[in-house]
């Protein structure tokens, strides 16, 4: 679900689709020139990536449930709220000094970085900080309506312990039940690292926190060697880890060291489950050649999808204008993205790296921002269908955001207990 401009939100509101398209995170073209010139092309037999990515075939993601946050209920805060917004204090753990920032408007700081640190020893609302928890329910529902695969998406850096780098024991356990009942409905699951600011702002200001930039990949390679012990046993072929969900670090050469530290985490107590890799810019497709991708054959590389912004985003990041914004170039955007796999991943039994669409969708339901004004039902599944069209086309697997309660990105109206106008004819289904 990402590229919009997240914002935090209070009580009952939620995060949508994130919007790269006004990142300021776009790297130096000199830079992005060297790393693609660097990258040496490996052909590497990709059949278990192939095999897992077949099996996910077609996923909608249970969005805005174990990625939602809260930031109240933290206890006495270290800070005074007569400070401006972009002020910072200091928060001591392990003997490393940590900025605390003010949960904001700033924009300086993502607008995602919490006071306390990882709002550790506050209220945890576990699935259900936004009020969309995941229902038992849906699982069934879902493999019912003929999908084969969810995303989970999970924040899991909400309420760690900083010092000894554990996860919130309830968010874990709340997190295995749920891919259980997936799993065990017949539904092949991706759970993703979801959210996770902090490190993308250390990395990026790494020349003026190094020692902080150092501390939270430490904390990553922890988290994941946890999270990816405690479900080593759900079978290898139903769960595919999304190492880091929409970076926002600001070069490559950052973004490829953090993603290669939760990948070596992972792999050294989890050595056979597929795993999912996206590149920054919010998961742009099109940086697939800033990457350097291990030469494991289990991999999938993922992008998010939901070109043009103008369209599906309206009321979040863009204007109010209807459908008449309304537009589709998946067809030539998948193909050119595919060039790229093909030129830089080659298979060795011809082809290229596995691909996965791991978030696209238009905004418009029950939470439309724009009062009625957005796209409406009939064109909103209509840019589902030709998206993944184009995306079968080439063997791609693909998850929408989302399922419920996404922002008015989602196709389907908890509230009314139906589908919108179009789906789920929109998914083949």
């Amino acid at each position: 679900m990402k590229r919009l401009i997240p914002f935090v939100l209070t009580l009952g509101l939620a995060m949508v689709a994130c919007d790269s398209s006004s990142s300021t995170h776009a790297p130096a073209e000199e830079e992005e020139k060297q790393a693609t010139a660097a990258h040496v092309v490996v052909p590497v037999d990709y059949s278990l990536g192939r095999a897992m990515n077949k099996r996910l075939g077609k996923g909608i993601n249970l969005g805005n449930a174990w990625d939602s946050h809260s930031y109240w209920n933290c206890g006495t805060l270290q800070y005074d709220p007569d400070r401006k917004s972009s002020d910072t204090v200091i928060y001591k753990a392990n003997g490393i000094e940590y900025p605390m920032f003010l949960p904001s408007y700033d924009a300086k700081y993502d607008n995602n970085i919490p006071a306390v640190q990882y709002n550790y020893g506050c209220d945890d609302y576990l699935d259900g900080g936004w009020g969309n928890a995941i229902k038992d329910e849906y699982f069934k529902f879902l493999k019912d309506a003929g999908f084969n695969s969810v995303r989970i998406p999970v924040r899991w850096q909400h309420n760690s312990d900083p010092v000894t780098h554990k996860v919130n024991p309830d968010r874990l356990a709340g997190v295995k039940e749920d891919v259980k009942l997936a799993i065990d409905m017949g539904l092949a699951v991706i759970v993703s690292f979801h959210w996770y600011y902090e490190i993308s702002f250390f990395a990026t200001n790494r020349n003026k926190f190094p020692a902080l930039y150092e501390a939270e990949k430490e904390h990553f390679a922890a988290i994941w060697t946890e999270v990816a012990t405690a479900f080593k046993e759900f079978p290898d072929t139903m769960l595919v880890w999304d190492v880091l969900n929409e970076p926002t670090m600001s070069q490559p050469r950052d973004l490829n060291e953090v993603l290669t530290t939760g990948y070596n985490a992972i792999r050294s107590v989890d050595p056979n489950k597929t795993i999912m890799f996206e590149s920054y810019q919010y998961a742009k497709f099109s940086a697939l050649d800033v990457l350097e991708l291990p030469k494991d054959g289990n991999i999938i590389y993922s992008g998010h999808y939901y070109d043009p912004y103008e369209y599906s985003h309206q009321g979040h990041s863009t204007a109010c204008v209807g459908d008449a914004a309304y537009a589709n170039t998946a067809s030539e955007d998948m193909k050119n993205y595919v060039k790229t796999a093909m030129k830089l991943y080659p298979d060795i039994n011809g082809g290229f790296i596995p691909m996965n669409v791991g978030e696209f969708g238009v905004s418009g339901g029950p939470d439309d921002r724009c009062g009625g004004d957005g796209p409406s039902e009939a064109k909103k599944a209509l840019w589902a269908k030709k998206t993944i069209e184009a995306a079968e086309y080439w063997n791609m697997s693909w998850v929408y955001w989302g399922f419920v309660a996404v922002g008015g990105f989602e196709a389907y109206d908890k509230s009314n207990g139906r589908w919108y106008s179009g789906f789920p004819a929109a998914f083949g289904l």
